[in-house]
């Protein structure tokens, strides 16, 4: 379960979870003015390290990523945990690590939105298949 070095775990302020594999991928996905606006409280690397999420330039800007060189699993473990409870529900929690890789590995799989279960069924249904 080798995560990738770069791994980064963001709470935001509803305790929501999101996992991405790089700082790169982090700071294309969150957006400068919800960072602004103090939107994502908490970032982490899997073994606690605090990070700092900033938008120096604004609500236009980039968001930037850094590590801050100081580290608080116990909170980390605490967020993670809640978040267990509150989203997934009747599953054992998992330490951030193995949540990190659950959450990377569930964004990889491929939507069966209803679009696709439709499109599924009418070429099934199709004569002469």
């Amino acid at each position: 379960m080798d995560l990738p070095c770069e791994t980064v775990l963001v709470f935001d302020r509803d305790e929501d979870l999101y996992a991405f594999e790089s700082f790169v991928h982090a700071t294309n996905y969150l957006e400068a003015i919800d960072v602004s606006e103090g939107e994502y409280p908490a970032a982490y690397s899997p073994d606690g390290g605090v990070l700092a999420l900033t938008a120096p330039e604004g609500p236009q800007g980039p968001v930037l990523l850094t590590r801050t060189g100081r580290a608080d699993l116990a909170d980390l473990e605490r967020r993670v945990a809640r978040y267990w409870e509150r989203h997934q529900r009747g599953q054992p929690s998992c330490d951030p690590p193995q949540t990190a890789r659950f959450l990377i590995d569930r964004d990889h799989q491929p939507r069966t939105g209803w679009l696709s279960r439709v499109m599924c069924q009418l070429r099934r249904d199709t004569p002469g298949d």
